[in-house]
């Protein structure tokens, strides 16, 4: 008989100890733990939807004139100011692009002159005017660059680089490079403005 009561004891508390619940405190830090996780992965699902909805496009950017003034021309030395008006558009419609500090740089007879545009701003859909102006010096030994620049005006390369970042509502991007080619601006002439239909430049971003 006792030993049928020990047995029937020991399968008592077996069976307790085996029906025991974990500690509230620890089901409560689980409850937690699962609710973070779950807020973060929402977090980063609502973040990627919005950018694909929106993925930003690159700005784009049109030269529209050159106006070229001779500071100093002779046989065989050239001084002259380039004053390009740039036209650039944001496509996007919710993004805006804020844009740091611009290098422009004009490639001349294998040589490089350079200047800045200002930080800017486009607005979604809106359109701005640049104006940057790059002063080029060149020297010719043949002693006949003042008649070949007089007759045949002169091409160069345009290219600008900058950073710049998306913008939307309180959300802004990482800084990006942005890089713009504008190959062969030609038949530029000495002391007048040159049209030069909408050139499209090459966006690189």
């Amino acid at each position: 008989m006792s030993t049928t009561t020990q047995t029937s004891k020991e399968s008592s508390n077996g069976g307790q100890t085996q029906n025991r619940k974990p500690p509230k405190r620890t089901t409560i830090m689980r409850i937690i733990g699962r609710t973070m996780l779950g807020i973060i992965i929402l977090l980063g699902l609502s973040m990627v939807i919005n950018w694909l909805l929106i993925i930003p496009k690159a700005p784009t950017y049109n030269v529209e004139t050159c106006n070229v003034t001779a500071n100093a021309l002779t046989d065989r030395n050239l001084n002259a100011t380039l004053a390009f008006t740039i036209k650039t558009s944001n496509p996007n419609r919710r993004a805006a692009i804020d844009i740091d500090s611009m290098r422009v740089t004009v490639e001349y007879l294998g040589q490089r002159f350079r200047s800045t545009v200002p930080s800017f701003s486009l607005a979604p859909g809106k359109q701005t005017l640049l104006k940057p102006a790059v002063e080029v010096f060149s020297t010719s030994p043949f002693g006949n660059l003042n008649d070949t620049v007089r007759s045949n005006g002169f091409e160069v390369d345009l290219r600008l680089e900058a950073k710049i970042r998306y913008a939307i509502e309180k959300w802004t991007s990482k800084r990006r490079s942005l890089e713009i080619y504008c190959d062969l601006v030609g038949g530029l002439k000495i002391n007048t403005s040159t049209p030069l239909d909408n050139k499209k430049c090459r966006v690189d971003l």
